[in-house]
């Protein structure tokens, strides 16, 4: 054999193990080599509440007994859908939750309108301001929203910035300064598949200040949700591919961040709900390639998972899955936000919430 030849074969050879080695370890990383049976099951008594499509992120205002849903279409956007509208919906938790429903709160919004993730801010008069993450007109953003008594809202202020490159999740910490995570380091879409499968640390966390932006955490893994602890002093931010929980200690001046935890929880967390004692609950994608798949085509189902993490004080705390179903119930979820002893959840694409009773740590 020629040794050009020889050469040209080797280094197919050494081409293709490569290759095989990263498909392995992506798939390894992205949960897929994980076993979930129907007898692992978690499947509380829920109470299904009927939604438009796409029910992505809910946060909730315990005070006014209030829960918050951003929804959009998002398979009519993938089947390439023009002037697709989403909106921001209310539930009224103060009834008995057989009678829960959602009330568009964003139907008077003039401006073209895909919601994302969504972030609350209370100050301590009781003004309130919504933040969403808007996706709509090729432009993203995030839109600031004034909350009246009766929750709905009235548009404030838009912000844009070539620092969003790829938004997904957003928490304001005053009513014109706000955390938002880019889930890619990259605006291309050969950019950002290529950093899903490389499994690269590319994305990061912006921070705006009133004025304008700032990268404040730098070298994540699809970050994904962002929220912070009651007290405003510490930021949590989801990694989906490295399935994981960042914990950043927050200079409240200034906004600036430095890391103090890392928290591996195996499977692919989503947006993150901060309850009032401190509790985090996590929608989760436990097989990353399955929920891919379920975006792909609905007739595929993604199993859903539920995070709980309780925090210890001096650090550490306690994780543990308060529901698991392997899709036939609820596929693909996003998020869930606890009230009392019951927490909502839903999904990027299924048109339903569900009212899940939560079981008390042990």
């Amino acid at each position: 054999m020629r040794p050009l030849y020889r050469n040209i074969i080797v280094g197919l050879v050494i081409l293709a193990g490569l290759i095989s080695f990263l498909f392995v370890r992506f798939y390894a990383a992205a949960g897929q080599f994980t076993t979930l049976t129907a007898a692992m099951e978690i499947r509380p008594q829920c109470t299904i509440i009927p939604s438009v499509p796409g029910p992505e992120d809910i946060v909730i205002d315990h005070e006014r007994q209030i829960a918050f849903v951003s929804a959009v279409d998002r398979r009519a956007i993938l089947a390439g859908a023009e002037n697709v509208r989403g909106g921001i919906y209310v539930i009224d938790l103060s009834g008995p939750r057989e009678g829960w429903s959602l009330r568009p709160v964003t139907a008077h919004v003039a401006q073209a309108f895909q919601p994302h993730g969504i972030g609350l801010y209370i100050d301590e008069a009781g003004r309130r301001t919504l933040a969403v993450v808007n996706h709509a007109a090729d432009t993203h953003s995030v839109e600031l929203f004034d909350v009246a008594e009766d929750a709905v809202l009235s548009h404030r202020a838009t912000v844009t910035d070539p620092m969003l490159i790829s938004p997904n999740d957003v928490q304001p910490v005053g009513h014109d300064k706000f955390y938002v995570t880019n889930d890619h380091g990259t605006a291309s879409t050969l950019g950002q598949f290529l950093q899903d499968m490389l499994m690269l640390d590319g994305a990061n966390l912006a921070y705006f200040d009133g004025l304008g932006f700032r990268l404040v955490a730098e070298g994540l893994s699809f970050p994904n949700g962002v929220n912070v602890s009651p007290d405003g002093s510490l930021v949590y931010v989801a990694e989906t591919i490295d399935m994981a929980l960042r914990i950043y200690a927050r200079a409240r001046e200034s906004g600036d961040l430095t890391p103090v935890d890392y928290v591996a929880l195996g499977t692919g967390v989503d947006n993150l709900d901060v309850a009032p004692d401190g509790t985090i609950l996590s929608g989760a994608h436990p097989k990353l390639m399955d929920f891919v798949a379920h975006a792909g085509d609905a007739g595929n189902l993604s199993p859903s998972q539920v995070v709980r993490l309780v925090p210890n004080e001096g650090g550490g705390g306690v994780a543990d899955t308060v529901y698991l179903n392997l899709g036939d119930e609820l596929s693909g979820s996003s998020v869930a936000a606890l009230y009392g002893d019951v927490m909502l959840v839903s999904g990027v694409f299924d048109p339903k919430v569900l009212a899940c009773p939560v079981a008390a740590p042990r």
